[in-house]
């Protein structure tokens, strides 16, 4: 008796259950928005170093970040404080719901990534997408936990 089809039969099936775990993993992980984390982190690098010229650079240039670098700078003195780390993104979207998006013909990106950090308190930093397809700092505040 042939022992060897069964076996290559049963490391077949391994292999596309192990295949099928993965991309099932995959489909659902959160998918990490980088261009809106990386702009978010620069904001605030900038904001940190009193830089905030370059960081106004960053912004819609509307009210909630101010009209002019010294309406930040005096924005940031009530809300900015040192951050450790970014701790999360919101809304949530796994791979699987921006695959599903594109092939319906939707747009993938959100059109607004909440950055959160914590520090020596809780960070939001609200970016959003412009026409011109740029990513540019909404909005932040401290806020509670």
């Amino acid at each position: 008796m042939n022992r060897f089809p069964s076996q290559i039969s049963r490391a077949a099936v391994f292999v596309a259950v192990a295949i099928s775990a993965a991309a099932l993993w995959w489909l659902k992980a959160e998918h990490y928005p980088t261009e809106p984390v990386r702009l978010a982190q620069a904001f605030i690098g900038h904001l940190a170093a009193r830089q905030f010229i370059q960081a106004y650079e960053l912004t819609v240039k509307s009210g909630h970040v101010g009209a002019t670098a010294a309406q930040l700078e005096e924005i940031s003195h009530r809300e900015a404080c040192k951050v450790e780390r970014m701790v999360a993104t919101s809304p949530f979207q796994s791979n699987g719901n921006r695959i599903r998006r594109w092939a319906s013909g939707q747009e993938v990106e959100m059109p607004e990534v909440q950055v959160e950090f914590e520090g020596a308190c809780l960070l939001r930093v609200t970016v959003r997408r412009t026409q011109g397809n740029e990513w540019r700092v909404f909005t932040f505040a401290s806020h509670a936990g």
